[in-house]
């Protein structure tokens, strides 16, 4: 990701002494670094940005490989009507594919960027990026597996807006939530939901409601309640028609 001049971010200094702790999410990346890719990472200044910054917007040229060491980062796609549709997200130990094939292909952001928290990450130059593609080994075989890893999942993202309907991706997504929050309630609203799938708020709604309707799921102001794990799933596979018993 493209930390430009324009962007509101902090430098934090003595970044070299702590470096491989700051990379410790990186395992594919420094546990078989050779030479040439430690000598690019000990050039990496760290930086930090305030959430809700956005870090690279359409047709933005990128200046530097971002590693991001803490925080999250939203990837997502403006339409003409003004929808967005959240593509992907950046965490600690990933790379964002499109910061990458900026640096390697020279092609310019099509999608935008914002954290979503307090973020810190590891900046390096476009100069020192080519310079470690071309001498690290290592470096370039992490970069080839990382392209090849987000390009199967952007292949599930189409294929699910080509051929899913909207209440099997909404059910799909609300039980991907839950399992990650163990069951407790999502704090989300219509709105962001709608803008995580590239859909409209109404019709959003109108899901929503009906899962409510088949006990899958309660709704509250800003919350989802998960009220039936069985049904949800059923839901999400399009077996469900009626209400649980």
């Amino acid at each position: 990701m493209s930390a430009a001049p324009s962007i509101a971010a902090s430098e934090v200094p003595g970044v070299h002494l702590h470096l491989k702790s700051l990379l410790a999410r990186y395992p594919a990346l420094t546990e078989d670094a050779d030479d040439a890719c430690w000598e690019m990472l000990n050039q990496a200044k760290l930086v930090s940005f305030d959430a809700h910054t956005v870090l690279f917007h359409e047709a933005m040229e990128c200046h530097h490989l971002m590693l991001i060491v803490k925080g999250k980062v939203r990837v997502y796609k403006n339409s003409p009507e003004g929808r967005e549709v959240t593509l992907y997200r950046v965490e600690p130990g990933q790379l964002c594919v499109h910061n990458l094939n900026n640096l390697v292909n020279g092609l310019s952001y099509p999608i935008m960027a914002q954290t979503e928290t307090e973020m810190q990450g590891l900046i390096i130059s476009r100069q020192i990026f080519q310079k470690a593609l071309d001498e690290s080994a290592t470096f370039r075989n992490y970069v080839l597996r990382t392209l090849t890893e987000r390009l199967s999942h952007m292949v599930d993202l189409v294929s699910g807006f080509a051929f899913d309907r909207l209440d099997l991706r909404i059910a799909c997504w609300l039980n991907h939530q839950f399992e990650q929050a163990c069951g407790k309630p999502i704090t989300i609203t219509h709105s962001e939901l709608a803008q995580e799938l590239g859909t409209t708020r109404e019709m959003v709604s109108r899901i929503l409601k009906d899962f409510e309707h088949k006990r899958c799921i309660q709704l509250a102001r800003g919350k989802i309640h998960l009220q039936c794990k069985h049904t949800l799933k059923l839901v999400s596979q399009g077996q469900s028609k009626g209400k649980s018993s």
